[in-house]
């Protein structure tokens, strides 16, 4: 038997494969190339996010930048309106306050002078130029008026009558209507303005300063001294001689035209202003009184408020560059630490007193029109007044403050220095005494 014999024979499988047959896959057919492909491959997208979008962002920033431009320009506009108008204002390009105001004639006894100005106040007063918009009217009880340059308060009287003080009074006591009864002292005006605030000008009230009419000739000789003796520098400890008493300057009778301008200009001075009416001031012996009428309801702590910003600013002022001393018993030197006691504390205490709590009738408000007056007696103390009800005769007492150096500060706050409280009634004033020094001295 061969070997081939003897091998073992094949049996097929269950499928009927042969065992020994090669088994191949399936033949596949050869790959395809892929298709040139010049687009990029197609993905799932996705809604933009608006604050990734490159052309949102643009928008965006092009509105925002419009925005800022919109609002810097609304903010040149209202800047260059407000230029404007405080410009316009200033400039007085029409001339309003340029315009000579009409007197009207005024009848009396003689008929020589119907066509005559009435003039209730010294020579000079009232003054027609810009600064002093005065112009003497006929009253309805028979008693002059001037114009205030408001609507609101057109008229003040040229002349009012005030009680005497009396040492029995107490706050918030009800004062007759005065009269000429021996109770009661004549005043003429010396001048008047309106106090406005702000750059637009908004009107407070109308202020007039007045003077007992029996006190013009020692407030005309006080002029005429420091017209002829003016203060030569602020920090010369002799600025002012005393006007009244041993000491005093050689007494002049009448001041020649150079001299009367030069005394204007030392009483509008900024610096040496504070020296001339200080030395006018100090002595005392001058009654006088401040008429202030509100142009809209406020209040007394309003009014307070006011008054006493003003009282201790220059009182700072003052106690960093002290004022001359011009007291009949100095030689003319500086007064140090005037401001600075105890007493002077107390003193603004009382003066705030006087208005507070409805200045002693319970009644914190003041109607527009209603008249409060500053009485500054002959030893100095000031006096408030205040009218019962507007339009009605009648006055009730405020209080009073002795220390004679509230009364010097608010008249100064008026008077002099470089911010006064109302530019207008400065200038009114100075022009209403430079009328009473163009008369020889005496003749008043």
């Amino acid at each position: 038997m061969s070997a081939a014999s003897c091998q073992p024979l094949a049996v097929p499988d269950l499928a009927g494969r042969h065992p020994l047959a090669q088994v191949h896959p399936p033949a596949t057919p050869p790959p395809h190339p892929p298709p040139p492909n010049n687009q990029p491959a197609l993905r799932q997208t996705t809604p933009p996010n608006p604050l990734r979008s490159s052309a949102d962002t643009r928008a965006r920033e092009q509105a925002l930048a419009q925005s800022r431009r919109s609002i810097s320009l609304s903010a040149a506009g209202i800047a260059a309106c407000a230029v404007a108008m405080y410009g316009v204002i200033q400039l007085d390009p029409f001339g309003l306050e340029k315009l000579e105001p009409t007197t009207t004639t005024n009848n009396n006894d003689n008929n020589d002078s119907k066509n005559k100005t009435m003039l209730d106040g010294p020579p000079g007063f009232p003054d027609t130029s810009a600064s002093s918009p005065a112009m003497i009217l006929q009253g309805p009880d028979g008693s002059t008026q001037v114009e205030t340059g408001t609507s609101s308060v057109p008229h003040f009287p040229s002349t009012m009558r005030l009680p005497t003080r009396s040492s029995t009074l107490q706050p918030g006591d009800a004062l007759p209507a005065s009269g000429d009864d021996g109770a009661s002292e004549e005043y003429q005006l010396l001048g008047l303005g309106i106090r406005t605030v702000s750059f637009l000008r908004i009107q407070v009230y109308v202020v007039g300063l007045y003077i007992a009419t029996k006190d013009l000739p020692e407030l005309q000789q006080r002029l005429v001294r420091t017209a002829v003796n003016p203060p030569k520098e602020v920090d010369s400890p002799a600025v002012v001689q005393p006007t009244t008493g041993a000491g005093s300057v050689a007494f002049a009778t009448s001041l020649v035209p150079g001299e009367r301008e030069a005394l204007k200009k030392l009483l509008l001075d900024e610096e040496r202003g504070d020296a001339a009416w200080s030395a006018v001031l100090r002595e005392g012996g001058l009654r006088m009184a401040w008429r202030v009428v509100p142009t809209r309801n406020t209040d007394f702590l309003h009014l307070r408020d006011g008054w006493v910003r003003g009282l201790a600013a220059r009182a700072q002022r003052y106690t960093i560059s002290p004022l001359p001393d011009t007291s009949s018993l100095s030689s003319g030197g500086r007064k140090e630490g005037e401001f600075t006691d105890e007493s002077f504390g107390r003193a603004v205490g009382e003066f705030k007193a006087l208005f507070g709590g409805g200045g002693g009738g319970g009644k914190k408000g003041v109607s527009k029109g209603q008249t409060l007056v500053l009485v500054r007696g002959e030893d100095g103390a000031l006096e408030g007044l205040v009218q019962a009800e507007v339009g009605k005769p009648g006055m009730r007492f405020l209080g009073r403050v002795r220390d004679e150096r509230i009364s010097r500060l608010v008249w100064l706050n008026y008077l002099a220095g470089k911010n006064v409280s109302s530019e207008g009634a400065r200038r009114s004033v100075v022009d209403g005494v430079m009328g009473v020094v163009e008369r020889p001295v005496g003749t008043i």
